[in-house]
């Protein structure tokens, strides 16, 4: 009479192995990659609230602010609101603006759009970060 063993043949356990092995070379690039669109898309949502905040000073004083932070004709803005760990917040005026977010620490990675701009004519650069 055979006896019947338990447990799993070392076969089985390598056939195993090689299937996760293989799930996870394809769903950690994917990971990655959703990570970095997601802070993309925080940086974004920081350029477009800037930018409301730049329209709603032209409103009020029929100029808009000469920079981001410091009091006078600035926005007043603190900055840690600016830099926090994936990206830095920039501003150009002078007659307009352009604001810049640009990556940094781990989302310095993202070599597609290493900065986004956004400026008072409504214009969104690079096109393709902003898809």
């Amino acid at each position: 009479m055979k006896s019947k063993s338990i447990g799993f043949s070392l076969i089985e356990l390598l056939v195993v192995i090689a299937i996760v092995a293989m799930l996870a070379a394809y769903a950690l690039p994917n990971y990655r990659d959703y990570v970095m669109r997601s802070k993309r898309a925080e940086a974004q949502n920081k350029l477009l609230e800037i930018a409301g905040m730049f329209e709603k000073y032209y409103a009020n004083t029929n100029r808009y602010p000469a920079g981001l932070t410091g009091g006078g004709n600035n926005l007043n803005l603190d900055s840690s609101y600016l830099t926090w760990e994936d990206y830095q917040i920039t501003a150009a005026t002078g007659g307009g603006w352009t604001l810049t977010a640009t990556a940094r620490g781990g989302q310095a990675q993202d070599t597609e759009c290493p900065t986004i701009n956004y400026n008072n004519l409504g214009q969104k650069t690079p096109l393709e970060c902003w898809q």
